[in-house]
């Protein structure tokens, strides 16, 4: 099982120092691990071996995350942990995760005696990637896509098995998003409202 005891740093990556960014990071990295493991295997849904996976790497740092009873450290880490409040609300409708990173970030806001921008449209902004501008041919990476697109990339890989989601490139053995495809994808599903024009 991966818990936050045994995470090995690479050689170019830099670990925060602050706890709750690690544990957010090593969710993170969890859920981008098994991402990638259950890519192209549509035969593994259901199946007890992905289940088994997720536990192995998911439930230790999903486990962190749930339990965390003290606020944020800083306005940066309580930024950190409403934006994956979110994320886990997009993806599935909130869970436990959620509910203990709103309790961190606002635990944190509450004792800095100070009012804070409305969470929601700060990390909208810290999420979004400005495609706007970029060339239409600038390729992003899966994670990259998936945080423009406000989805998880297990969202992301799971559209790409069924053939939904917007269009993507492999190149040498990654999945990339093309800035044009990502634009058309977005403006293609746009809704002007549910209501007929009258």
């Amino acid at each position: 099982m991966v818990g936050l005891s045994n995470i090995t740093p690479t050689t170019n990556m830099t670990i925060p120092a602050d706890p709750l960014l690690i544990a957010i990071n090593a969710y993170r990295d969890a859920l981008d691990g098994y991402g990638k493991a259950i890519e192209g295997k549509d035969d593994w849904i259901g199946d007890s071996g992905c289940d088994a996976l997720y536990e192995d790497l998911i439930c230790g740092p999903f486990a962190a995350l749930a339990n965390w009873g003290t606020p944020a450290s800083s306005h940066e880490v309580a930024l950190a942990a409403i934006a994956l409040a979110d994320f886990e609300k997009v993806d599935s409708a909130g869970s436990a995760v959620s509910d203990a990173m709103e309790a961190a970030a606002t635990g944190f806001w509450k004792t800095a005696g100070e009012i804070k921008p409305t969470p929601d449209a700060v990390v909208l902004q810290a999420l979004m990637i400005p495609l706007e501008g970029k060339h239409a041919n600038v390729n992003l990476t899966a994670k990259e896509a998936a945080d423009y697109l406000r989805v998880t990339e297990v969202t992301l890989a799971r559209w790409r098995s069924t053939k939904l989601g917007p269009h993507y490139i492999k190149s040498g053995g990654k999945v990339l998003y093309r800035v044009s495809d990502l634009l058309d994808y977005v403006a293609k599903n746009e809704r002007k409202g549910t209501r007929p024009d009258k």
